[in-house]
Formats: structure tokens, sequence, C-alpha cells
């Protein structure tokens, strides 16, 4: 493509954004007028926008140097192959365990949130569910992500143990040893033998695999904490492959 052809005030900002986050302490506006021979007044009306759309911010120091917005892009694109991924894992999971109900949920600072399920009632279908979220200190899936999920503590602090998690436990301390062994164990299960099983176990970094089951037989635990272990190895191998290599 001829250079005529492109926009040049964005070739612009991202050459400036390239060269600020391949900076190793940020660079202020003088700087970075100077690397590219342009005016202060462009440079200073190019890095506004970037920072309106969060790409750079501004430290303490008057430097610049990349925002959030980078690292979302970047968080983006992991996600989405994280789900594309799950989603096959899962459909194998449901042929391998019909009658249970399947999930793959997130936790955010602010919800734990159900983005695959598949269930009995809808077989072979993957669901994508719109609003479908985890109660917290209180579901499976919630508890094994705030005690593992690198969102567990902002969770937290915005659902806080005092007023969302007290009627559901005891005492603060009986919680702790809870999700302390979520922790050490890297699942949750809350199982009653021959009545029910709920069990979620994490998949890094924020993820995590919930199954649930009415009923289940003497064996169906042992062989669910295989195949969550298998399910996790699926996507970590998953997550190693380079885009558009792989992949049925």
């Amino acid at each position: 493509m001829a250079q005529s052809d492109m926009v040049q005030s964005l070739l612009k900002a991202i050459d400036i954004l390239r060269l600020i986050a391949g900076s190793e302490n940020g660079m202020r506006l003088n700087e970075i007028a100077e690397a590219f021979d342009m005016k202060k007044t462009t440079v200073h009306n190019l890095i506004r926008t970037l920072r309106a759309r969060g790409f750079l911010e501004k430290d303490s120091s008057n430097r610049f140097i990349p925002g959030p917005a980078v690292q979302e892009l970047a968080s983006m694109r992991n996600r989405s192959r994280m789900l594309s991924s799950a989603g096959k894992e899962l459909r194998k999971l449901s042929r391998r365990f019909p009658e249970a109900v399947l999930t793959f949920s997130e936790i955010t600072p602010s919800a734990v949130v159900c983005r695959l399920r598949m269930s009995p009632d809808r077989p072979g279908e993957l669901q994508h569910p719109s609003s479908l979220l985890f109660t917290p200190y209180l579901s499976a899936t919630a508890i094994c992500l705030q005690a593992n999920g690198l969102n567990g503590a902002d969770l937290e602090l915005n659902f806080p143990f005092e007023e969302y998690g007290a009627k559901y436990w005891e005492s603060e301390s009986r919680y702790s040893a809870v999700k302390e062994a979520a922790y050490q164990d890297g699942c949750y299960m809350d199982y009653v033998p021959g009545t029910r099983l709920a069990a979620a176990f994490f998949i890094p970094e924020n993820f995590a695999l919930g199954v649930r089951l009415n009923q289940p037989d003497d064996g169906f635990r042992a062989s669910v904490g295989k195949a969550a272990k298998e399910f996790r190895e699926h996507l970590r191998a998953a997550s190693e492959t380079p885009a558009g290599e792989g992949g049925e």
C-alpha cells in the first residue's frame, strides 16, 4: 500500500505509542517531539487523543507511559482465545457427563460471570448466557474464584464480607479457612454423597470450570476431578499455541 494512502496522523500516533511503550521510564513531551522532529503542539494533540482513549497516561513526573487500554487489548485477545478453546472442551465434557450442568465462568472486579454453559435440558447446545451471575461467598464457582482468581481481592473489596458473606458463614474465620483450602486445592467442592455435587475448578488467571449434578454416584467426584485436570491442561496447551495454529 502506498504511503500516501495511509492516515498520516494515525501513523504518527501509533509511532508515538510504540516509542513510549519501548521506553524504560516513560517520556516527556519535548523528548517525543525531538525523537520525531515534530512540533510540540502536534505531538500534544496526538497524545491528548491517545490519553482520551486510555492508551497513554501521565505519571507524577510528567512522563507519558502506556495506559490501561494497551493491556486491555492484549487481554481481550487472550480472553477471546480462552473462550473459544473452553467452548470446544466444554462440548467434549458434556458428552462425557451428559447429566451434569457445566459452566465456564470469569471473575471480574465487580462480578462472577458465567460466560459459557451446557446443560441436560438443552443437550449439545453451547450457551452464552447474557446475565448469569454467581453469588459471592455462596456458590462453588464464586468461592473458587475468590480464593484463586487475580481479581478475587478486588471483588471482595466491592462485596465486603460483613455485608455480603456473613449471612452465609458462621464467622469470617470459618470462611477464611474454606477459602484457604480452595486456594491450596485449586478447587472448591460442595459434596453430599448421593444428594448433590457442586464443584468449581480454577483455570488461570480468572476463570473456573463449574460442575453441578444431583444424585451423583460414588465414583462421580473422582471422575470429575480427573476430567477437570484434563480440561485445564487442554486450555493451557491451547493458550501456548500461536494464533492460527492447531484447533479442530
